[in-house]
């Protein structure tokens, strides 16, 4: 396998990943291998995706995932986990050409990462109306959405919440988000008694 030139163009790296079953992602000009992802990170994915998909059938909004990349800053690809793309259908392309939702699941490794240089860089595409944050080890999203001309954030940390993109006739549910996924919990604390 050829390495990734030092400097390359959209066009180039897209050619480049085409030969590829790692993953990539173009950041300033330079082709950068991306680490996969465990099991539980995958799990999420699955679940979002499908609960994303059976309510956008037919809608016009498409959710994709693992390839389905984002042109963001100037040298700049990204593929986040899952986009939803309400553009035209373009079955050979590897960018999507309206993204309305980004989701990205939040590994340990990646958590800081994603959650601003990412999240800067996606706020930067007009088109882009909600960014959300999932993470995996706790039950919890942080929801960015466009308000405008600026950004409102949610934070959603229950497992009765539903997280709700108005725009795209969407919504998530926790259970269905970690469905089938367990957490590690604190055992329930006696109520203090008075004396």
């Amino acid at each position: 396998m050829q390495p990734a030139p030092s400097e390359m163009s959209e066009d180039a790296f897209l050619e480049f990943m085409q030969a590829r079953d790692d993953k990539w992602e173009l950041v300033d000009g330079e082709a950068v291998m991306v680490t996969g992802s465990n099991q539980r990170h995958q799990a999420i994915v699955a679940n979002t995706l499908a609960a994303l998909h059976n309510q956008l059938r037919g809608k016009g909004c498409r959710p994709t995932a693992v390839n389905s990349g984002i042109s963001t800053i100037f040298g700049t690809v990204r593929f986040p986990a899952i986009v939803v793309d309400c553009g035209r259908r373009d079955d050979q392309a590897m960018l999507v050409r309206e993204p309305a939702l980004v989701v990205e699941v939040l590994s340990p490794s990646t958590r800081d990462f994603d959650s601003h240089r990412k999240v800067f860089e996606y706020k930067s595409k007009p088109g882009i109306r909600y960014i959300l944050l999932i993470d995996t080890n706790d039950a919890c999203a942080l929801l960015h959405a466009r308000d405008g001309q600026s950004w409102r954030e949610t934070l959603y940390e229950g497992f009765d919440d539903v997280i709700d993109f108005p725009e795209l006739g969407a919504a998530l549910a926790f259970s269905d988000i970690y469905d089938g996924l367990d957490f590690k919990r604190e055992p329930a604390r006696e109520p203090v008694r008075p004396d």
